[in-house]
């Protein structure tokens, strides 16, 4: 068979298809914003901005006179909030010389390039949800100036969780927790802890007590008012020296779209092959903003652990 650019962009054009099925079938153990954030894909591709709209209102009830008539007021505001989209882009290509080589081998093209694009893509997703990017004024999930950032009992050298009793590192989940629940009158309730690999990697491994067949962690989900299972508690490698001064540092959130969002109006996809000198270039493109707490009060760091 001759080969010429046309036959080239046939059999890769034949084979696109399956090299995209293959690429998302690859699991990447780094990869972990989808299971941590809620992703939304609904603004749509075409999306510039995100915007959303929060509404308050303020009234007075109060006793009045049997022939007052001064009755108070409702009165409702609402407030805009836009939040920027990006465009990025990605992608691999193939020279002619493999394309000859695949035409009459009659063999798929190898999947390592779409691999290698598609692990950009994820990455840049993972970077961005987690820390955002501030040249493109994206807020990140566990910097987010939104959310308050505390600090936990004693914080200073020595009082690590490493170095500490599990009943000290038990109050200071339930504290921190329930420091939400509290200051927002019982209106926001945490369900999601997260916390450093090496935190997590401690109490996941540590006995509750010398006399004790249970872990920290175990403990801590069978007992914590916030707490229901064993996923509710979260390793992230992001969290390490994330906080004041370099401290390690753990958040507490609702792992609800409607609380904390990370918008992704069009996930990366693959153009037609188009040619570039003596080869095939295929392009990707995708869209993302940053993470938004539409209820900043449903989330908390605490640094120092």
């Amino acid at each position: 068979m001759l080969y010429d650019a046309q036959t080239g962009l046939a059999f890769l054009l034949s084979q696109l298809t399956h090299i995209e099925a293959k690429m998302y079938e690859k699991k990447y153990k780094a990869i972990t914003y989808s299971a941590v954030i809620p992703v939304s894909n609904e603004a749509g591709e075409w999306a510039e901005s995100v915007t959303y709209i929060y509404m308050d209102g303020a009234a007075v009830a109060k006793f009045v006179g049997t022939k007052s008539l001064d009755v108070p007021i409702a009165e409702i505001g609402d407030n805009k909030v836009v939040v920027p989209v990006e465009l990025g882009a990605t992608g691999y290509e193939y020279s002619d010389e493999e394309l000859r080589q695949a035409i009459q081998l009659n063999r798929a093209l190898p999947e390592r390039k779409a691999s290698v694009a598609r692990r950009a893509y994820e990455e840049h997703c993972q970077r961005v949800s987690m820390v955002g990017d501030t040249t493109h004024n994206l807020p990140g999930f566990i910097n987010n100036t939104n959310v308050t950032a505390a600090t936990v009992v004693n914080p200073g050298s020595g009082t690590e969780w490493v170095n500490k009793t599990a009943d000290q590192i038990i109050f200071d989940v339930n504290d921190f927790m329930g420091d939400i629940f509290v200051d927002t009158l019982q209106v926001e309730r945490p369900d999601t802890l997260v916390l450093p690999t090496a935190q997590w990697n401690y109490i996941a491994g540590t006995p509750r007590s010398t006399v004790s067949d249970t872990t920290i962690l175990q403990w801590l989900v069978s007992n914590c008012p916030y707490l229901n299972s064993m996923d509710d508690v979260i390793p992230l490698t992001e969290l390490a020296a994330a906080g004041a001064g370099g401290t390690d540092r753990m958040m507490a959130y609702t792992k609800d779209v409607d609380k904390v969002v990370f918008h992704i109006p069009m996930p990366l996809r693959f153009t037609e092959p188009q040619r570039k000198g003596r080869g095939f270039q295929i392009p990707g493109e995708y869209k993302m903003s940053g993470v938004e707490f539409r209820y900043p009060g449903s989330a908390r760091y605490a640094d120092g652990i």
